[in-house]
């Protein structure tokens, strides 16, 4: 684990528990340095991750398949039940040389695919990669994984779980089937979801999320809180929507002195209705310069 890694799990715990006015003030200071908001992201939905445990989950199904012709290989996941708890990956091979990974609940697992997509596994996910000339194919099985799609056009990259189908060429997407009802939630790029075996299908843009019940794939409505907080977690959002969400409320103005800017890539998590903290957090994982101008707050070059 990177030290950058390692210094946002210690920031995720401890802004979890109770941290004191002078642990905020050194979690702002330490958060605003270049890549910590990005890795501070990640830390926190590990630490959510972590706090359910599904290892019984995990053995119960290792004793299911150490029964099933070809497969006894999951009766090592059930002496191994404790070391996937803890996150490691597993790496099996049938008969059939398709490999299978799993991963537990406590830390996700990230693993990288032979065409270079990257696929993080969390809670309790497995998944079965099954690769042709014409295809690539992955079965998940539970839990919820993220995909970091390796751009193929001559190859669709399928995520099978459930009764749902994910396609997608080379983007960054979600699937969660921890409930009965898989869900996908697109992060960058185009996805279509679809139930197996149908053409019905629906074009998922960035942002958006679909469930995929037995009547076929429909939209999500965007989640809101019922308590209205103004935090907002950016994983790689442009600087401009960014910057949108806060000037739609009532604090200071934040404007960019070239357009061009409004594309970047953020990483974080922010208070959107504090400007000014806003201003100097961008700047800080933007490199970039403040102009607080009394009225209105510009971002530029510096």
């Amino acid at each position: 684990m990177r030290r950058g890694d390692s210094e946002a799990a210690d920031w995720a715990a401890k802004m979890h528990g109770t941290p004191t006015d002078k642990d905020r003030a050194a979690f702002d200071a330490w958060h605003a340095r270049p890549g910590h908001a990005e890795a501070y992201v990640m830390a926190e939905e590990h630490y959510m991750l972590g706090a359910s445990m599904s290892r019984q989950r995990i053995g119960a199904r290792a004793r299911e398949n150490a029964s099933a012709p070809g497969r006894l290989r999951w009766a090592v996941a059930t002496i191994a039940a404790a070391g996937i708890a803890l996150g490691f990956a597993w790496h099996f091979k049938n008969g059939r040389d398709v490999e299978q990974i799993a991963a537990g609940p406590m830390l996700p697992s990230q693993l990288r695919l032979a065409d270079g997509t990257t696929v993080t596994l969390m809670d309790g996910a497995w998944a079965e990669p099954q690769f042709s000339e014409t295809e690539r194919r992955v079965r998940l099985h539970g839990g919820r994984a993220r995909f970091d799609v390796a751009h193929d056009a001559a190859r669709p990259f399928i995520v099978v779980a459930g009764r749902s189908e994910t396609r997608a060429i080379g983007t960054v997407f979600e699937v969660d089937v921890r409930s009965a009802t898989p869900q996908v939630r697109l992060i960058t790029g185009s996805v279509e979801v679809r139930l197996g075996g149908s053409a019905k299908a629906i074009r998922l843009a960035p942002g958006e999320r679909a469930e995929v019940p037995d009547s076929g794939p429909r939209l999500l409505p965007e989640m809101t809180s019922p308590v209205g907080t103004t935090m907002l977690a950016a994983d790689n959002l442009p600087l401009g929507a960014i910057l949108d969400a806060a000037n739609k409320l009532a604090g200071k103005p934040i404007r960019l002195a070239d357009p061009a800017l409004a594309q970047l890539p953020v990483a974080g998590r922010f208070d959107v209705a504090d400007s000014e903290s806003l201003a100097r957090k961008l700047a800080a994982a933007l490199d970039l310069a403040v102009d607080d101008r009394g009225t209105e707050i510009i971002l530029g070059k510096k």
